[in-house]
C-alpha cells in the first residue's frame, strides 16, 4: 500500500496555507539578513528574529520546494532553525543536547538520505545542487564523524550499499572500481581507469588503482553513474566516485577518538585507533581539522611454510584541513592527505574457495603510499560563483608475486620472485564559473598533467635481478567545458553539456634491450543532454544521453601488431526516476540504461604472465536497477535494492560477431536488504541493523582460457550501537554465517593458467569499539 500511494500521489497539491506550497526558490549563499530578505521576497512569508541579527552565513538554495525545505537547507549547520508560528516563521537557536546523534551503518544512512532527497546537497557535479533536481543516476552513502563499530570504512565496503558499483579484490591498494558493467579487465595494466576518484575538488587517480582511502571523518560518498565526460573528461566513462570530507568548523573546538579491536574466524586479531581534532584559530575566520588513524586488519590465509594469517593489512593515515573565511563571500580550503597501506601477503588460494591454506613459498606483499596536497578558492563575483581548484598527487605502488611457474619464460630455474614498482603523479588545475537558480549554467577550463613510471623485474635464488619491463608515460590535457539548464515550456527542464579537450601523450616502453617511443595527440568532444520533469521538489523523472572517451597509448610489452592501443568511446542512454512521499517516509529510485562501448581498451595476460593492453572489440550493456527506502514506524527502517544487467562483448576488434562473452568482474544480478531498529535501554539510546547481500554470477575475463566463473554467494551482517552522553559502544558481526564464497577468481597472473584460483570471502569477523567525544 505504501509503495502504491507513493507512485499514485500527485506531485503538487494546492493548499490554503502558503507554507505548504512549493515555490521556485533562488537564494545565493550569503549573510543571514540578505538571505532572509530574499526568502520573504520570493514567498511572501514573514520571518521574525528575536534579538540582534547573528553573523551567520547561509547556504545557497535553488529549485522548486516548500518553504520548510528551503529554510532547512539555508540554515543547515548554522546553529539556527526555523519554527512555524501560524503563517509566519521565527528563527531560533537550536537547543543543544548532551546526547550525540547515533551513527548508522552505511546502508541505513543511504536510506535515510533518500527519504530527504529534497534536502540533500550534492557537489559531485562541481557546484552545490539538490539531489531532487539532478537529471542523472546518483547514489549517496552518508557517513558519520567516526564510523563506530563498523568495518565499512573503505571503498570496497561501499559496494555493499550501492547498486551498480563493483570492485576487484586483489587486496587493499591494488583494486579497480567499475560502475554499471563498464569493466574492461581485472588486471592492472596501462589502460586508464574507467571510474574517476575525487576527494572534494581534487582528482586523485588517472591510470592508477584505487588508493583505497580510509573513510575516516568523511561526510559522505557520492557516486555518479554513467559517463561524466562533459565535466570530468577522460577516465570518467563509467562514472565518478566522489569522497566528501568534513571541513574545519570555524566556531567550536571538538575532539573525538575511537579504539577498536576485531577478530576473524580461522584468523588473527586486529586493532585500531582513530582521532579527530577541530581547532578554531580565529573564531569565524580560520580553523584547522586533523584526522589520524592506524588500523591493523587481521589476516586469515595460512601458508604451508608456516606463515599463518599472512594477509594482514596495516593502514596508517593522516589528513589535515585548513579553512580560511577570508571575507563574507570568499573562502579558502587547503589540506594534505597521506596514507600508507602495507599488506603482508595476497589473499587468494588454489585448493578451492572453502580452503584458507595454500603452498606458496614466496610472500606476495603490497606497499601503497599515497600523498595529496590541494587548495580550493571560492567566492562570489556579483551574482556568479568562482572556484579555483588546484591539487597534486604523489602515489607509489610496489607489489611482489611468486613467479616460479613462469621462471622458464625468463630463463630462470627454481623459485622466482616478480616485483613491480610504479610511481604516479597527477597535477590538476581547474577554474569554474557558475550561476544559480532554476535556469543555471557552469563553465570552466582545466589543465591536467599525469605521469606514470616504473619497472618490473624478476629474480631467482641468486638474487640476480633481471629487468623485464620499463614504462614511462606523460600525458597533458587541456580542456574547456560547460553545462547549462533551462526551463522548457512550464515544467520540463533541459540540460546540455559538453567538454572539448586536447591531450598530448608521450609513451616510452622498454623490454629487454629494446625500447619504443610513441608521441601523439588526441582531440575529444564529450557531449551530454538530458530532459527532466521535476516532481514538486520531491523527485524527478529524467532521460539522459552522455558520451565519454579515453585516449589511446603505447602497449607496455609491444605485443599488439601496431605496438599501441587506440582510443575507446562509450555512449549511454539512461531513463530514471527518484520519488519520495510527501511525509518523507518512503523513497523510490529506479533506472534503466543502455550502453554502447566501441574499441574497448582492455588489459590482458601474455603467455609469460606479464600484462599488455589492446582494443578488444565492441560491447553492449543493458541494465535495470532500483532501490526502495521505507521508514516503517515504531523505530523500524527498511532499505533494499538490486541490479540486473547484461554486459557483453558482442564483436571482436576485427568485426566478427561473438557469442556468450560477458564483460568481466560485474555480476549479472545483485541485491541487498537491510532492516534497522532504534531503541532505548535505561539511559542509553541504541540502533540495531541486520543486512543481507546477494552477489550473483560474474566472469573473470572474456579471454577464452580465463573465462572463469566467480560470485554466486550471499553474505549477512549484524550491527549494533549504543550511545549515552559522549560515549558510544559499537558491535559488528560480518559474514554472519561464515559463507565460503569466491569474491574474485584471480590472484597471481604467473600461475593462473596452471589451475583455478579463488579469493575467499572474508570469514566471519567480529569487531568491537568504544568512542568518546569532547
Amino acid at each position: 500500500m505504501a509503495l502504491a500511494s507513493l507512485l499514485a500521489e500527485p506531485s503538487f497539491v494546492p493548499s490554503a496555507l502558503a507554507r505548504e506550497t512549493d515555490y521556485r526558490i533562488d537564494i545565493p549563499a550569503g549573510p543571514l539578513s540578505a538571505s532572509l530578505a530574499r526568502f520573504s521576497q520570493l514567498t511572501g512569508i514573514s520571518i521574525g528574529l528575536p534579538g540582534d541579527m547573528p553573523p551567520v552565513r547561509t547556504h545557497a538554495v535553488a529549485g522548486r520546494m516548500s518553504p520548510d525545505a528551503a529554510l532547512q537547507i539555508m540554515l543547515d549547520g548554522s546553529g539556527l532553525h526555523a519554527r512555524r508560528m501560524g503563517d509566519v516563521y521565527r528563527i531560533e537557536l537550536m537547543q543543544r543536547t548532551s546526547v550525540p546523534r547515533l551513527p548508522a551503518p552505511p546502508s541505513l544512512r543511504a536510506a535515510t538520505l533518500a527519504n530527504r532527497s529534497a534536502d540533500i546537497i550534492v557537489t559531485a557535479q562541481k557546484r552545490p545542487q539538490m539531489l531532487a533536481s539532478i537529471p542523472l543516476s546518483v547514489a549517496i552513502v552518508s557517513l558519520d564523524d567516526m564510523t563506530h563499530g563498523s568495518t565499512s570504512t573503505s571503498s570496497r565496503d561501499i559496494t555493499l550499499s550501492t547498486e551498480g558499483l563493483a570492485m576487484t579484490n586483489l587486496g587493499p591498494g591494488r583494486n579497480r572500481q567499475f560502475i554499471r558493467g563498464v569493466a574492461d579487465s581485472p588486471f592492472n595494466g596501462q589502460s586508464q581507469s574507467t571510474v574517476t576518484v575525487q576527494v572534494d575538488n581534487a582528482r586523485v587517480i588517472f591510470d592508477a588503482p584505487d588508493p583505497d582511502l580510509r573513510l575516516a571523518d568523511v561526510e559522505r560518498v557520492e557516486i555518479l553513474k554513467g559517463p561524466q565526460g562533459p565535466l570530468y573528461g577522460s577516465g570518467a566513462i563509467g562514472g565518478i566516485y566522489h569522497i566528501v570530507t568534513r571541513r574545519p568548523e570555524l566556531d567550536k573546538i571538538s575532539i573525538a577518538t575511537e579504539l577498536s579491536t576485531g577478530s576473524v574466524q580461522h584468523g588473527g586479531i586486529g586493532t585500531g585507533i582513530e582521532g579527530v581534532v577541530n581547532l578554531p584559530i580565529l573564531t569565524d575566520r580560520l580553523a584547522v581539522r586533523s584526522v589520524g588513524y592506524r588500523i591493523v586488519n587481521a589476516g586469515w590465509i595460512d601458508n604451508a611454510d608456516g606463515r599463518e594469517n599472512s594477509n594482514s593489512v596495516e593502514t596508517v593515515g593522516l589528513r589535515l584541513g585548513i579553512r580560511w573565511q577570508a571575507a563574507d563571500d570568499w573562502r579558502v580550503d587547503a589540506g594534505v592527505i597521506q596514507q600508507d597501506i602495507n599488506v603482508r601477503d595476497s589473499q587468494y588460494v588454489v585448493a578451492g574457495m572453502r580452503s584458507l591454506k595454500r603452498t606458496n613459498g614466496i610472500a606476495e606483499p603490497t606497499d601503497n603510499d599515497f600523498k595529496l596536497a590541494h587548495v580550493t578558492i571560492e567566492g562570489r563575483l556579483g551574482a556568479l560563483q568562482l572556484v579555483s581548484a588546484t591539487s597534486y598527487v604523489d602515489h607509489g605502488l610496489t607489489y611482489a608475486l611468486d613467479a616460479s611457474e613462469a621462471a622458464g619464460d625468463f630463463s630462470l630455474t627454481g623459485p622466482a620472485r616478480f616485483t613491480d614498482s610504479r610511481a604516479y603523479t597527477l597535477f590538476n588545475q581547474e577554474l569554474r564559473l557558475s550561476s544559480e537558480g532554476v535556469d543555471h549554467w557552469l563553465m570552466g577550463a582545466s589543465f591536467l598533467r599525469a605521469t606514470t613510471s616504473g619497472a618490473s623485474s624478476v629474480a631467482d635464488d641468486s638474487d640476480e635481478i633481471q629487468i623485464v619491463e620499463r614504462i614511462d608515460r606523460k600525458t597533458s590535457e587541456y580542456a574547456v567545458f560547460g553545462e547549462a539548464t533551462w526551463r522548457l515550456f512550464s515544467r520540463i527542464d533541459a540540460t546540455v553539456g559538453a567538454r572539448l579537450s586536447h591531450s598530448f601523450s608521450e609513451d616510452e616502453a622498454a623490454e629487454g634491450v629494446g625500447s619504443r617511443i610513441l608521441k601523439g595527440g588526441k582531440t575529444i568532444l564529450s557531449p551530454s543532454a538530458a530532459l527532466s520533469l521535476p516532481l514538486g521538489g520531491r523527485g524527478i523523472v529524467y532521460l539522459r544521453f552522455s558520451r565519454a572517451m579515453r585516449p589511446g597509448g603505447l602497449t607496455a610489452t609491444g605485443q599488439a601488431a601496431s605496438g599501441r592501443f587506440d582510443a575507446d568511446e562509450l555512449d549511454t542512454l539512461d531513463l530514471g526516476i527518484r520519488r519520495s512521499s510527501r511525509d518523507g517516509r518512503l523513497a523510490l529510485s529506479a533506472s534503466a540504461y543502455a550502453t554502447q562501448w566501441n574499441d574497448i581498451q582492455s588489459d590482458y595476460l601474455l603467455d609469460n604472465g606479464l600484462i599488455s593492453t589492446r582494443n578488444a572489440g565492441r560491447g553492449r550493456i543493458l541494465g535495470f536497477e532500483a532501490s526502495l527506502d521505507w521508514h516503517i514506524g515504531g523505530g523500524f527502517s527498511l532499505s533494499g535494492g538490486g541490479t540486473a544487467q547484461s554486459a557483453r562483448l558482442t564483436h571482436a576488434q576485427n568485426g566478427i560477431e561473438l557469442d556468450d562473452l560477458r564483460l568481466p568482474i560485474t555480476p549479472s544480478v545483485s541485491g541487498r536488504l537491510s532492516i534497522a531498529k532504534t531503541f532505548a535501554l535505561a539511559r542509553w539510546r541504541g540502533l540495531a541493523t541486520v543486512q543481507a547481500n546477494y552477489i550473483g554470477s560474474a566472469r573473470l575475463s572474456f579471454d577464452s582460457d580465463l573465462d572463469r566463473e566467480m560470485g554466486e554467494y550471499s553474505v549477512f551482517s549484524a550491527h549494533s550501537e549504543m550511545s549515552r552522553g559522549p560515549w558510544t559502544l559499537g558491535f559488528r558481526l560480518d559474514n554472519l554465517l561464515d559463507v565460503k564464497g569466491d569474491s574474485f577468481a584471480f590472484g597471481n597472473p604467473f600461475s593462473i593458467r596452471a589451475g583455478q584460483q579463488f579469493t575467499p570471502v572474508r570469514p566471519r569477523s567480529l569487531s568491537l569499539s568504544i568512542a568518546r567525544s569532547w
